[in-house]
């Protein structure tokens, strides 16, 4: 979920100690994952009982022992022991049961580097048949899929030669820019902006420029309380990877913060801030203040994800619809040049992790199916995306029945919004082609062992005067990356050994 991710990284990163290092290592070895290819000990003539730990509030936990039910419903000797808690009290629940993990659980791709290399996580890939359905994976999102992949001879992360598979996707979180209808409708009659083109432009569908974003969003406010913003925050690595920058090489062992693009993404949003657009806090997110600002009319638009809308459609006088996010000009500051940025929203994705014990167990194929059920099922996937759960995971569902509902499930339930949720979907889907303005990337903290640095980043960058216009985005990024660097020296050291 989009905001406990923030929370979710923090976590961990408590629960590993100051250093980070060491304190880790003692939960795992360092270095221990291993390739060996998945046994299937599953017998349908035994009785299995296995336990499943997620996350969640008491709707979210209600659709999984749903879906968990008919689960075992289709497979009666297996008997399913689901547990929950709150998102930020999660990992350091499974942090705690680490010398005994539950048979299968989530794990945020943010955190996934350093329990596959820890040794915690289960090969999914087989050997003549053995292993995951590699035929009904095809039929779920690549990015997702190719995300659990990990080859410890090489620390690759990502699909490669030689590496194993350690978890099946539980979701994509495509994270994107949402606003309330009702009150942007207000804002438009109020000022006249019926025939306005940069306003127009904003709400069509189609990515504009941070230029154009900015020069709508202060019409758009024109004549508000002076406690209603354009934004509540407005989240980095959008502004980041909309602007064709990166945080660090694709090894991530050196900083790209200083580069004129990512200084430019940056002082976009201080921008934002000094318009009056967003509050003086740009970076810090407000929790889920955010999405309450948006439902009490106190913002235009915030950030959402797919999940939102359980909540959203609970809403009846609230009206919501999603656009994708703007794009800056690139590395060379000019747009309409082959180096501008495109329209790219986070994608925020969990696992379905089997734990390595479970071959000691005797519960690995088990364990397997559940996960298998949950990632690909297509009547699990159907019940997710009708609950406001998340996207669905399989492609084919997402373009053929999700996107049109085309069999009325959405309809319904009168879950209309977002109207424009194929959005969502050109997210997840990636860019297609170099005409294609719309994409998304994985969350920075999954390239790295540790996540510390991203906290300190944002907190200096809060805390700096940039969004009161008393410093600049250049001078405080060059301050702070010798820290980014040494922490991606210590953490590539590590890693590499």
């Amino acid at each position: 979920m989009k905001r406990t991710a923030k929370v979710l990284g923090i976590g961990l990163s408590l629960v590993i100690g100051a250093s980070g290092l060491v304190a880790f290592a003692g939960c795992g070895n360092r270095g221990s994952a291993s390739v060996e290819p998945f046994v299937n000990d599953y017998d349908p003539n035994q009785d299995y009982e296995i336990d499943f730990l997620g996350w969640g509030d008491a709707k979210e936990q209600a659709i999984y022992q749903r879906i968990i039910n008919d689960f075992m419903t289709e497979h009666p000797n297996i008997r399913v022991h689901y547990d929950a808690c709150s998102a930020g009290e999660y990992l350091t629940k499974l942090t705690g049961e680490i010398s005994d993990l539950p048979d299968v659980f989530y794990l945020p791709d943010t955190e996934f580097l350093q329990w596959v290399d820890g040794g915690h996580l289960l090969n999914l890939l087989g050997e003549n048949g053995d292993g995951v359905d590699q035929e009904a994976l095809k039929n779920v999102w690549d990015n997702a899929v190719n995300e659990y992949y990990y080859n410890p001879a090489t620390y690759k992360l990502g699909k490669s030669e030689g590496a194993g598979m350690f978890a099946l996707p539980k979701d994509q979180g495509p994270f994107t820019l949402a606003y309330n209808i009702d009150l942007m409708n207000s804002q438009i009659q109020k000022n006249n902006l019926q025939d306005d083109a940069e306003v127009n432009a904003l709400l069509s569908g189609v990515p504009v420029t941070w230029t154009a974003f900015r020069s709508a969003m202060k019409k758009l406010l024109a004549g508000t309380p002076s406690d209603v913003y354009g934004i509540p925050y407005y989240e980095l690595e959008h502004a980041v990877f909309s602007n064709n920058a990166e945080f660090f090489d694709e090894g991530a062992e050196t900083s790209k913060i200083t580069t004129p693009a990512f200084v430019d993404a940056v002082q976009f949003i201080g921008d934002l801030c000094t318009d009056g657009i967003t509050p003086k806090d740009g970076l810090a997110g407000n929790g889920d203040g955010a999405d309450m600002m948006l439902y009490n009319g106190k913002a235009l638009m915030t950030f959402v994800g797919p999940w939102d809308f359980a909540t959203i459609w609970g809403m009846p006088n609230l009206n919501v619809d999603i656009l994708p996010v703007p794009y800056g000009p690139g590395p060379d500051r000019e747009y309409g040049t082959a180096d501008d940025g495109k329209s790219t929203a986070f994608i925020g994705s969990m696992g379905y992790c089997v734990a390595s014990k479970t071959k000691q167990r005797g519960t690995s194929g088990a364990s397997l199916m559940l996960a298998e059920y949950l990632c690909m099922n297509e009547s699990a996937q159907r019940k997710f995306y009708s609950f406001g759960q998340c996207v669905p995971n399989l492609k084919d569902m997402a373009y053929n029945e999700y996107i049109p509902d085309s069999l009325g499930i959405l309809a319904d339930e009168g879950h209309t919004d977002p109207a424009h949720r194929n959005i969502f979907i050109d997210i997840v889907d990636g860019f297609k082609d170099e005409n294609d303005r719309i994409g998304g990337k994985t969350r920075v903290l999954y390239h790295t062992y540790l996540t510390a640095w991203r906290t300190n980043l944002e907190d200096t960058i809060n805390q700096s005067g940039l969004y009161t216009g008393a410093t600049t985005a250049q001078a405080v990024l060059e301050a702070f990356e010798p820290s980014l660097q040494a922490s991606l020296d210590e953490m590539s050291e590590y890693l590499k050994g």
